[in-house]
């Protein structure tokens, strides 16, 4: 067996300038321009006080190799408040960059570091919204009890090429400039090491627009036929493991014709990123189930859909659903934990039932005359967001 090498966790760092394509058809190629020379300044200005080192720099993109997770944070959450500043300076607004931040050893070079944790940073970056930091739960881990920040769940995310879904949280913190930590020793990087991890990372960097908008894997489980809670608080399965062969699939694998029918009935900003759902995330008596993952941007994280043969079995469905839940009877619009019905007149009817569980906000509601049962959960317990998008979204199914 060979000696293992000595290595060291640090903190990688992707931002990018949001909705940059459309501010350049809206203002122009000399504003374009001049928004993307003071967004470079002023992240080099953050890289250079925070010990940073840059890797690459492509279009609006920036790969930044910290010497610590801790390091990285507040780099990420420096760099949104120095975008934050400058848009105020100019009276523009902030400059909308979104920034992810991963965590991990690498296999150390004579030219750099190379490893899959670079990948996963520039993955978490395209989920981020604008003025948003979102890390790993490795990053989580390592810095929760040491860093002044707040972190929010923001769900389990699967994402592409990567079997099992990780854990996002978004981070936020009023000291972000003040803090940036300076570690001294080991925060400079060989040219080399930059020239190396740059070829490296080019193939992360070109798939991050493609994955932008995969969604959410929450590790709560919707309700399905078990009756006793799972390991996570929720009824119905628990989070996927590895030992579960549903979990594996990719977010693009080819759905069934009855499956397509199903995802062709739902709204746009539901239907755009489906797949079959698992045997155990879909709801007793189901006879179709989809689990569609939305952007980070949206007030809702993943909705589940089920279609059942029969209104008997819907309402089968609904009623389990309440009994567990203990909900009270009331209007969601009113009472957040509550279920009750809904109407569009001549459009749609169905039932309303929400509740909150695990710190997550649940909205269950139905199409009857289409036998549809939907899901929807948001974390952070923002009821409220939750409440406002199913409005704007249960009306428009096709």
């Amino acid at each position: 067996m060979s000696e293992a090498r000595a290595s060291q966790t640090r903190g990688f760092l992707f931002a990018d300038l949001r909705d940059y394509t459309r501010f350049v058809e809206s203002h122009g190629d000399q504003a374009a321009a001049e928004l993307l020379t003071r967004y470079r300044l002023l992240v080099r200005e953050v890289i250079a006080r925070s010990d940073g080192a840059e890797i690459r720099t492509e279009g609006d993109s920036f790969y930044v190799v910290f010497p610590s997770a801790s390091s990285a944070v507040y780099g990420g959450l420096a760099i949104l408040e120095a975008a934050a500043a400058a848009g105020e300076e100019q009276g523009t607004g902030p400059i909308q960059v979104g920034v992810g931040v991963h965590a991990g050893e690498t296999a150390e070079t004579p030219e750099g570091f190379v490893g899959s944790a670079v990948n996963l940073a520039a993955r978490i970056c395209a989920l981020a919204g604008p003025g948003e930091l979102l890390v790993s739960d490795t990053v989580h881990g390592l810095t929760r009890t040491f860093l002044a920040v707040q972190f929010v769940p923001r769900g389990r995310r699967r994402l592409k090429g990567i079997s099992q879904p990780m854990l996002v949280y978004r981070v936020s913190s009023s000291t972000a400039g003040a803090r940036v930590i300076r570690s001294g020793a080991g925060a400079r990087w060989p040219l080399g090491s930059r020239m190396l991890v740059a070829a490296v990372i080019g193939v992360a960097m070109a798939s991050v627009a493609a994955v932008a908008l995969l969604g959410v894997l929450t590790g709560i489980g919707p309700f399905g036929g078990v009756a006793t809670p799972s390991p996570t608080g929720s009824f119905g399965a628990s989070a996927p493991s590895s030992a579960d062969p549903s979990s594996s699939g990719e977010p693009d694998q080819a759905l069934t014709a009855a499956e397509e029918d199903l995802r062709a009935k739902l709204p746009g900003a539901i239907s755009e990123n489906c797949v079959a759902s698992s045997a155990t995330e879909g709801s007793a008596g189901g006879s179709v189930s989809l689990r569609c993952q939305l952007p980070l941007s949206d007030s809702a994280d993943e909705v589940w859909v089920d279609q059942f043969p029969t209104p008997e079995t819907l309402a089968g469905a609904l009623s389990e659903a309440v009994d567990r839940t203990g909900a009270p009877a009331g209007d969601c619009a009113i009472t957040p934990l509550a279920h009750g019905s809904w109407e569009v007149p001549n459009v749609h009817a169905g039932k309303l039932l929400c509740y909150q569980e695990d710190g997550a906000v649940w909205l269950v509601w139905t199409y009857d005359d289409e036998r549809l049962l939907l899901r929807a959960r948001r974390g952070g317990g923002e009821t409220e967001a939750l409440y406002a998008w199913w409005r704007q979204t249960a009306i428009f199914l096709r």
